[in-house]
């Protein structure tokens, strides 16, 4: 899979409709891209600006629109203190002038040479789906409209009275449901195939997610990571799992060389035990008190490598948060080393660090600021005055893209304070 575009209005920040475009013409190849045709897609892509620019909502974007397409959503869910409450799909922009308008999202992408469109739109602020279209190579799959499904006609004449009998759900996509295996759309007649889009299952497998909001919203974090490693490790002890284990344990221990392995044991049913293993320790260090980097690279390097390994997309927000500046390099350099990255691997990440610029075309530098209570996006490629060989991060570091913060009013702010 390879994103080629994303359009988002109506969502946190983002009112207007905002569209990122991954792709440039040309059929020449080049570093950091793959070929398609007659353009060329990005492999990375670097998205900057102060805080709260919109960094986390535009990679949120990526996140939302593929979790509405593959995840089925429950009518109400139980919050943590097991209070009821109705689903919302997303968060939609809280200025006054938003509240009756619909929050619209889109993705292009590209799976096995085949083009496809996905838009969604959802209102009922982000409880609720009102429309939804799926095209596939600039034919229409299906369309939409609140609960009823109209269908491409020759795909209506190949399935016959099945679509007269479809109606979908108001918190889930369609295209979910015809994904899950389980439905009684899916099962019956064998729908997804017979409208030629059972490719698609194969995006659950090629996904990994590091974005902040969606570790505010879940309650996760490099920590529960680690978790989530040690509960897959324990009830699924199988030479794969092993495996993996031993690549975080190789990559973790170059991160820190002192670092052995580390150890995880199920006490009971109720209790995993984790801990890390250093050389010249009389004993075990509990993962809470791993460096927030060694913590970092434990939960999420095997999903990085596996992705590099299978292809498929990265959304990584803040790759700066816990890095070293090479270290962070490092790992997204990985992408677009043609050696490592042999299946194409995507990543959308986002930094603080100015040189991580060295990494990327202009094309793929995106800068992010807020105007007028809303979120803009300006590509460094968009300066006509800026080439390739310029040096991007000083010129980014002056404020001459914009998207860094006021620092002298900042002082005078606290000054003031004192």
């Amino acid at each position: 899979m390879l994103i080629t575009r994303i359009k988002a209005s109506n969502f946190y920040g983002i009112k207007d409709p905002l569209e990122v475009i991954f792709t440039e013409g040309g059929e020449k190849e080049k570093n950091g891209y793959v070929n398609f045709g007659k353009e060329r897609i990005s492999l990375i892509a670097g998205f900057y600006g102060a805080n709260a620019s919109g960094k986390s909502t535009v990679l949120n974007v990526i996140d939302i629109i593929i979790r509405i397409m593959l995840s089925r959503q429950q009518d109400f869910i139980f919050d943590p203190n097991g209070i009821k409450q109705e689903t919302i799909i997303l968060v939609p922009n809280y200025q006054n002038d938003m509240k009756i308008k619909p929050s619209v999202m889109e993705m292009d992408f590209v799976i096995n040479n085949n083009k496809y469109n996905y838009l969604i739109s959802i209102i009922n602020e982000g409880k609720e789906i009102s429309e939804e279209v799926l095209y596939k190579n600039s034919k229409k799959v299906f369309d939409r409209k609140k609960s009823t499904i109209s269908f491409d006609p020759k795909i209506s004449k190949k399935i016959g009275n099945i679509a007269n009998n479809i109606v979908a759900p108001k918190k889930s996509s369609f295209l979910s449901v015809l994904l899950d295996d389980s439905s009684d759309v899916s099962v019956f007649g064998n729908l997804k195939e017979e409208v030629g889009i059972s490719e698609l299952k194969q995006i659950k497998n090629k996904l990994c997610f590091i974005t902040d909001k969606r570790s505010v919203q879940m309650g996760q974090n490099n920590i529960r990571g680690i978790f989530a490693l040690a509960v897959n490790y324990v009830n699924n002890i199988n030479p794969s799992v092993e495996q993996q284990l031993n690549v975080v344990n190789s990559v973790v221990k170059y991160f820190e060389p002192s670092f052995k392995k580390l150890n995880i044991v199920k006490k009971n049913e109720n209790f995993i035990e984790y801990s890390a293993q250093y050389d010249n320790f009389y004993k075990d260090l509990p993962v809470t008190e791993l460096s927030a980097g060694t913590r970092e690279l434990i939960s999420y390097i095997s999903d990085i490598l596996r992705i590099l390994k299978n292809g498929g997309i990265v959304v990584y927000d803040e790759t700066s948060k816990y890095y070293h500046p090479d270290m962070e390099i490092a790992i997204l350099n990985l992408f677009k080393d043609k050696d490592i990255n042999k299946n194409n691997a995507q990543i959308f990440f986002s930094s603080h660090n100015a040189e991580t610029f060295d990494l990327l075309q202009n094309n793929q530098a995106h800068i992010l600021e807020k105007k007028d209570d809303n979120i803009i996006i300006t590509k460094v490629s968009d300066y006509a005055d800026i080439k390739e060989r310029d040096n991007i991060k000083r010129v980014y570091r002056l404020g001459s893209f914009g998207g860094v913060p006021d620092t002298i009013d900042f002082s005078r702010i606290i000054n003031n304070l004192l």
